[in-house]
């Protein structure tokens, strides 16, 4: 076996390497490559010490992100808990990202007559209901009620506006609450994501609509 064939192999691992969809397949074949061009330059009859060093680090590197990629890819389990938050708010998420969004937040035990809107006042953060519930009011007058789905402090994030009612604790559960600017700003790195909460939110607003429509004709025929 000529020295010759050291770069030889190399060079058609390097092509496999550019002839492959999958990232992680592309990092190995090039992690292949840089070694087996290493002998290559080593017994040359004077070593080639600069490509033989750049070699190294391209192993590293691409060692590196293949690691990054495998881990990334590995499968996700979720608690229970935040299997919840995946099928009341992204059922369309998978597992590590629903992850990720949580990590944005955090969760919270509320007890029953806690307030957690003030009409009038900007929420400081949008929460989504896990478990409990919440009583909506305006004026002393009952609208509807915040339950296991829906979210609280949405109109923030939509419109930026403070709240238009009140909302207080009528039995006591877990939420998760979101500061309004990291949430923002994460949705605008993460477009699919988004767009997923956004179909929540206009689901979430639709179905308030419906439930205070209906609590104020039970309210007017009785």
């Amino acid at each position: 076996m000529t020295i010759n064939a050291f770069i030889n192999v190399a060079n058609v691992l390097l092509l496999c390497a550019y002839s492959v969809t999958d990232i992680l397949w592309l990092r190995l074949f090039a992690v292949g490559s840089s070694l087996i061009a290493m002998p290559y330059f080593a017994l040359q009859p004077t070593p080639q010490r600069a490509p033989l060093v750049w070699s190294v680090v391209f192993v590293a590197i691409n060692l590196f992100q293949a690691w990054r990629i495998f881990v990334e890819r590995r499968p996700v389990k979720l608690s229970v808990e935040e299997e919840e938050v995946r099928r009341l708010a992204f059922p369309d998420l998978p597992p590590r990202r629903v992850l990720e969004v949580l990590s944005l937040g955090s969760w919270s035990t509320v007890a029953s007559g806690e307030r957690l809107l003030e009409a009038g006042k900007l929420p400081d953060a949008l929460s989504l209901v896990v478990s409990g519930r919440a009583q909506a009011t305006t004026k002393g007058r009952v609208l509807g009620e915040f339950n296991p789905g829906d979210l609280v402090g949405s109109a923030l994030l939509l419109t930026g506006a403070a709240a238009d009612v009140d909302a207080v604790v009528t039995e006591p559960g877990r939420q998760v609450r979101w500061p309004v600017g990291t949430l923002k700003r994460y949705l605008d790195a993460h477009p699919d994501t988004r767009i997923i909460l956004q179909r929540h939110l206009a689901l979430d607003l639709a179905g308030k609509v419906q439930r205070t429509q209906s609590t104020i004709t039970s309210t007017g025929q009785s």
